[in-house]
């Protein structure tokens, strides 16, 4: 192949949040190294522009429901500008993206970044494996996000274990320091008091996240944090009424959606995660790599990010986040620790460069390059 190869990333969101801001530092170091990204996606969000403004090729597509002619597109527009390879992000995007890869005879790579079907009805659920399982033999590689989604994976028999390759989400820890904002203008910027403790989470407002804990929480703990949340989503109706139910008022800040969330870290003393489930949370590790001391429900994702030893760890309960949440808060040395031990983790395991050099390994192995 003597042009360098191209790529179409079809993703199924462009809101800000952790898989899109995941295949814009993926587009963006595979230009770097040489090939051609082309993204696709719905222009739901502020990140399909931030897609544009980085320089990088981004073509609508409505990825996030099934139709018919997002496919007779998306296999269209591989053979227009001569695709090489195509990779999937998330339910949608694997299936439209699968389909047209298989309409043109062009090796097909998909990411799961989480496998989330429990609150499905069982019907539903059914068929969703079903697909998965189905769209998984038009595959050529299966990425996991972390060992214990691909462990997950392979019990419910979504792939073979020959076809999955465990790729971590990385961050581009030298980028993401040089635009931090500090603490005094990240707090400004978010609408934040200065002198107030402030927990922060940025996340799709969706139930998996259990932010409502997060909420009774903060409601719960003496002396009262602030509660900043950064994102939005279908819960975001719900969320803001049982803030006002527990008379959280001026102590709960609705950021809406916030491109590169992470640039604002700064402005929070801990970072609290409720998630019922995740396959592995790119705001977490973000949050790590600025040395953000973090609290996360002990679920497979969070040990793997933070650690099985991690005393950020704490049951994903109301009452383990006021437990863990008032402990952090109250201890400015045990936070400097937390803060320091994830930033050192962070910058070993969980480096963009590393993940790079393996997704463009899966890239050569799919088109046996």
């Amino acid at each position: 192949m003597s042009a360098p190869p191209t790529v179409l990333e079809v993703l199924v969101s462009t809101q800000a949040g952790g898989g899109p801001q995941h295949v814009l530092t993926l587009a963006l170091g595979l230009r770097a190294r040489g090939w051609r990204p082309i993204v696709a996606g719905p222009r739901d969000g502020a990140l399909f522009e931030r897609f544009r403004a980085a320089g990088l090729e981004i073509v609508e597509a409505r990825t996030d429901r099934l139709e018919p002619l997002t496919l007779l597109r998306l296999a269209a527009l591989i053979r227009r500008r001569g695709v090489d390879l195509v990779h999937s992000h998330g339910k949608g995007a694997g299936v439209h993206a699968r389909l047209a890869a298989r309409l043109t005879g062009r090796p097909a790579v998909h990411t799961l970044h989480g496998i989330h079907y429990e609150r499905y009805p069982r019907p539903l659920a059914a068929a969703y494996l079903a697909l998965e399982r189905r769209l998984s033999a038009w595959t050529r590689i299966v990425v996991n996000v972390s060992r214990a989604q691909e462990r997950e994976g392979l019990a419910l028999g979504l792939f073979a274990a020959n076809q999955s390759r465990v790729i971590l989400n990385g961050v581009d820890v030298a980028r993401l320091g040089a635009h931090a904002l500090d603490r005094w203008d990240a707090r400004a910027e978010l609408g934040l008091d200065q002198s107030a403790p402030v927990v922060g989470c940025a996340a799709r407002f969706d139930a998996v996240k259990q932010l409502d804990v997060l909420l009774r929480a903060a409601a719960a703990i003496r002396p009262a944090p602030t509660l900043a949340l950064l994102g939005r989503g279908p819960e975001e109706v719900r969320l803001r009424a049982l803030a006002a139910e527990l008379g959280l008022g001026g102590r709960v800040r609705f950021a809406g959606e916030v491109p590169e969330a992470a640039h604002r870290f700064s402005a929070f003393d801990v970072f609290a995660t409720p998630s019922r489930k995740e396959g592995l949370p790119l705001a977490v590790i973000e949050a790590m790599a600025l040395g953000v001391p973090v609290v996360a429900s002990d679920i497979p994702a969070h040990r793997e990010a933070l650690g099985e030893a991690s005393l950020g760890l704490v049951p994903g309960t109301v009452e383990g986040f006021t437990s863990g949440l008032q402990r952090v808060l109250a201890d400015d040395a045990l936070r400097s620790r937390l803060g320091a031990e994830n930033r050192t983790r962070a910058r070993s395991e969980f480096d963009a460069r590393d993940m790079l050099a393996a997704v463009e390994g899966v890239y050569k192995e799919a088109l046996a390059l």
